[in-house]
C-alpha cells in the first residue's frame, strides 16, 4: 500500500520545538526556550505563557524577512497554521514585521532612558487589555494628555514606541515611550474589541517595514 499524503497538521511536539527555537533566537535563555517546547497548548493560544507567545511571534516576524527563502517559507507556513488557533497571530506578526528593527542593540540603547516601572505598567496593560492614561510630549515639545487602548510595544530604530488606539484622537497612534509621563491604568477593558483594533493597526502598518 502506498503511504497516504503527509499530514499538514502541526503536532504539539513539532510546534513546540519550532517555537522554542524562535524563542531562543529572540534572546530567551535555554531553559525558557525549552519550556516553550514543553508548554501545554490551550485552545485560545498556542502558548499558555504570554511572554513566550510574544517572543515566538516576533521570531516568526523576523524569519519572514529572512534572506534564506526556505526559512521564510517555513515562517509563512507556520503562521498560516497558527492563524487557526490564535486569530491575533497574523495581525501581531505583521505589526512586529512593520515596526521592529532587526538589531537588538537599538532596543537596548533606547531602553536606557525609560523607567522600568513604566514599561512594566505598559506590558501589563497590553496583556490585560486595560486602557492607560498619560501625559505626552511630542517632538515639537507640545504636551497633551492622552487616554489610549495599548496594543503592542514596538522597537524601530527611532526609539521604543507604544502602538495604541487613542481614545482622545479616535485613531491609531504611535507614542515614543521615553516621552510618556505619569502613566496610569484606567478602569474598564477592551478585550472584546482588541482583535478589530489590531486588524486596523496591521492594515495601516502595511506589509513592509516602516522605519522612516
Amino acid at each position: 500500500m502506498r503511504p497516504g499524503p503527509r499530514s499538514r497538521i502541526l503536532t504539539r511536539r513539532a510546534l513546540g520545538g519550532w517555537l522554542a527555537s524562535l524563542a531562543a533566537a529572540a534572546g530567551l535563555r535555554p531553559a525558557a526556550a525549552e519550556a516553550a517546547a514543553q508548554a501545554p497548548l490551550p485552545g485560545e493560544s498556542v502558548l499558555g505563557d504570554p511572554g513566550l507567545r510574544e517572543a515566538a511571534l516576533r521570531g516568526v516576524a523576523r524569519r519572514l524577512g529572512c534572506a534564506d527563502p526556505l526559512a521564510a517559507a517555513e515562517a509563512r507556513a507556520t503562521l498560516g497554521r497558527l492563524a487557526g488557533t490564535d486569530p491575533e497571530a497574523a495581525c501581531l506578526v505583521r505589526i512586529y514585521r512593520a515596526f521592529d528593527a532587526p538589531s537588538a542593540t537599538v532596543w537596548q540603547a533606547d531602553g536606557a532612558g525609560v523607567a522600568t516601572d513604566t514599561l512594566a505598567l505598559l506590558h501589563a496593560a497590553i496583556r490585560d487589555c486595560r486602557p492607560v492614561a498619560f501625559g505626552y510630549t511630542d517632538l515639537a515639545g507640545a504636551r497633551t494628555h492622552r487616554r489610549v487602548r495599548p496594543l503592542a510595544l514596538a522597537y524601530p530604530p527611532q526609539g521604543m514606541k507604544l502602538l495604541a488606539w487613542c481614545e482622545t484622537r479616535q485613531a491609531s497612534r504611535q507614542f515614543f515611550v521615553r516621552a510618556i509621563s505619569g502613566p496610569q491604568v484606567c478602569t474598564g477593558g477592551f478585550r472584546s474589541g482588541r482583535r478589530a483594533l489590531l486588524e486596523q493597526l496591521a492594515a495601516e502598518a502595511g506589509p513592509e517595514p516602516n522605519w522612516s
